[in-house]
């Protein structure tokens, strides 16, 4: 069993017998590593989800769509970057306990919000494009509502037990990463094969919007598979292995990196799927006639 000294600057634990440093000033390669690409995740991803909660409130007011679970997965990797630069002071600098606890809930918005978030956008579109009858007759305002609360309960939730019950490494990380991207995978395989199908006049040439969903749904797998596929080989073995410093500062790496690319990739390809990146792309050009972005149902 895990547990913590009553030291509260220079907290050590203590499991079979090992004492090791949870801010790995033995071994600080790992966390140094991990808080560097932290930061240039944070510079990345910040403006990309400020900028892409502006296009979807733009979006929302004039009626095209309505990206509820997007919004919300927005949100939350807003939240993420903007507490990640305090969070990592506390780290190298404070090293206060409760804030680096702090950080571990943090973390679960990345390592389990995000893909419940996707796994909810993935089921949605599935059910619009295999089952469209059965999608125009739900209550989808209702019942994308109920969703959202419970994908915050539930990130909250395990959050709070990942930060102040376990206090270290759970299996319920990757547990839920082993449902979920599974069930993302199947979605987006199913959706790519229904818009791959020919339509009804037997034409087999693929629409451009259909082309430009396509291209949305396999940047959603592979990014879910780069993202979320070492959280799945390491999470659900970590708490079993036997704590020390190469454990908790080495081999937590893929844990903690992996998670943290998903707050470029998602904004970024949202934005590139939504025409806004090529927009830019255009406007930065000093020759050419600028190409209207996508326009998205």
């Amino acid at each position: 069993m895990i547990t913590m000294s009553p030291a509260s600057s220079n907290t050590t634990w203590s499991t079979n017998s090992t004492d090791f440093d949870i801010y790995c000033t033995e071994m600080p390669a790992g966390g140094i590593t991990w808080g560097v690409l932290s930061i240039l995740c944070a510079c990345v991803g910040l403006p990309a989800s400020v900028w892409l909660m502006w296009v979807l409130v733009q979006r929302q007011r004039s009626g095209l769509t309505n990206d509820t679970y997007m919004f919300n997965l927005t949100v939350m990797d807003l939240i993420l970057n903007v507490f990640t630069t305090p969070f990592l002071i506390n780290y190298f600098v404070l090293r206060n306990d409760f804030l680096k606890s702090l950080g571990e809930l943090l973390h679960c918005f990345s390592a389990i919000g995000r893909p419940l978030f996707m796994t909810c956008i993935c089921v949605d579109c599935f059910m619009a494009v295999v089952y469209p009858i059965t999608y125009m007759k739900m209550k989808r305002y209702r019942y994308r509502l109920l969703s959202c609360v419970a994908v915050w309960g539930i990130t909250l939730c395990v959050g709070m037990i990942n930060a102040f019950i376990l206090q270290f490494f759970s299996p319920i990380s990757g547990i839920l990463c082993w449902l979920l991207v599974p069930t993302i995978a199947i979605c987006d395989l199913t959706i790519l094969y229904t818009l791959r199908k020919p339509d009804p006049s037997g034409r087999s040439e693929v629409h451009p919007q259909k082309q430009r969903a396509l291209q949305t749904i396999t940047n959603s797998l592979v990014m879910t598979l780069v993202c979320y596929l070492p959280t799945m080989a390491v999470g659900p073995f970590l708490s079993f292995i036997p704590m020390d410093q190469f454990t908790s500062c080495v081999m937590s790496i893929p844990y903690y990196i992996a998670p943290l690319l998903g707050g470029i990739a998602m904004p970024l390809l949202q934005l590139h799927s939504l025409g806004r990146l090529r927009g830019l792309l255009y406007c930065t050009r000093d020759s050419g006639s600028p190409e209207r972005p996508d326009q998205w149902p």
